[in-house]
């Protein structure tokens, strides 16, 4: 293997060129849709005049720019980008416990319980706060792998 294999000019698997074209067919579908680049940009974050530069020009967009623009555009959209790499995507249900809240929470948890182990040892008084600690922790595990396995 020689360097020329490992340039930039190469893309890997997901060269510029096919970026570049389903970026440019998704917004050019946005625009036979009724979007104009104004308004995608306002939903997208990403200017307008970039929009204009990736559908008319061919202009490669950084990652964040597709998926912003794909979060813009939907699911459809956003599956459309992920299929380039072998993946598609599903929104996120309201019920599912987003990573660093079940960390926050069993952290939370974990800090009663060590408070009460400090004197090596949990006592009658300190038990029933350990125990509602512990079930929190479970619950949020739980919630945490229910949502990881969605």
């Amino acid at each position: 293997m020689n360097g020329d294999e490992l340039s930039v000019d190469n893309g890997g698997h997901v060269g510029r060129e096919r970026v570049c074209n389903l970026v440019a067919s998704l917004l050019r579908g946005a625009q036979a849709a009724g979007f104009t680049d104004e308004a995608l940009a306002a939903a997208s974050g990403v200017s307008a005049r970039c929009i204009k530069s990736y559908r008319v020009e061919g202009r490669e967009p950084s990652l964040s720019a597709a998926m912003s623009l794909g979060a813009a555009l939907g699911q459809p959209a956003v599956n459309a980008i992920l299929s380039m790499i072998g993946y598609s995507a599903r929104p996120m249900d309201a019920n599912e416990a987003a990573p660093g809240v079940a960390v926050a929470e069993i952290i939370g948890g974990l800090q009663t319980i060590a408070e009460a182990a400090a004197d090596g040892r949990i006592d009658h008084t300190e038990a029933p706060r350990c125990e509602t600690a512990a079930n929190k922790i479970i619950a949020a595990a739980a919630r945490f792998q229910r949502g990881a396995a969605a």
